[in-house]
């Protein structure tokens, strides 16, 4: 009997919706970056990692952040790590 094997190939995107009126006018102080910051959840999708994650990498400060008089987390986008780094992060 020939057994049959069959191969699934499965591509993702990922795709970031923003709303105009929500963007930080903060830029990265640390690295003197134009970007503006983003939100941890946003970093994390990015990232291509869980938002837990990106909070652990601002305890041990690993990323360039900011906080927001009013206590919202921001992160630089330049300072996420790339897919190879990131392993060894965590």
């Amino acid at each position: 009997m020939k057994r049959r094997r069959t191969e699934i190939t499965v591509e993702t995107s990922l795709l970031v919706w923003r709303r105009a009126g929500q963007r930080a006018l903060l830029s990265c102080a640390t690295c003197a970056s134009p970007t503006p910051l983003i939100a941890p959840d946003e970093a994390a999708a990015l990232a291509g990692t869980s938002t837990r994650t990106i909070y652990r990498w601002v305890e041990a400060e690993q990323l360039h952040f900011t906080e927001t008089p009013d206590g919202r987390l921001l992160v630089c986008p330049n300072s996420l790590p790339l897919s190879i780094q990131k392993e060894q992060i965590s």
